[in-house]
C-alpha cells in the first residue's frame, strides 16, 4: 500500500502558527505526521456530535491534533492542533 498524502489546512496552519515555539510539540507532531502517511487508521480515534467524520490523537499532555481522512484519494487533512480544551471548539 503505498503511503498516505498529508494536505495541511489554512485552519491548521494557523493553529501552528499559535504553537511554532513549541519545540517539544512539533517534535511529537512531526513523528505522528510519519505514523498517520503509513496507516491513518491506527492513530486516533473517531469524535463524535459535531465533529463526526473527524479523528483526534493524542501529541503531548494535553494538546490535540484533529485530522479527517480522504480514503478515495488516500490524504489525510490536519485540521487542528492545540490544547484540548480548545480544539474542539
Amino acid at each position: 500500500m503505498s503511503p498516505w498524502e498529508i494536505k495541511r489546512t489554512e485552519t491548521f496552519l494557523a493553529y501552528l502558527k499559535k504553537h511554532k515555539n513549541n519545540h517539544e510539540l512539533l517534535s511529537a507532531l512531526s513523528k505522528k505526521i510519519q505514523h498517520l502517511q503509513e496507516d491513518p487508521f491506527s492513530v486516533g480515534g473517531f469524535l463524535c456530535g459535531h465533529l463526526h467524520g473527524f479523528k483526534s490523537t493524542r501529541l503531548i499532555k494535553n494538546f490535540r491534533l484533529m485530522y479527517h481522512l480522504d480514503e478515495e484519494n488516500n490524504i489525510v487533512y490536519l485540521d487542528a492542533v492545540d490544547h484540548r480544551k480548545d480544539v474542539y471548539d
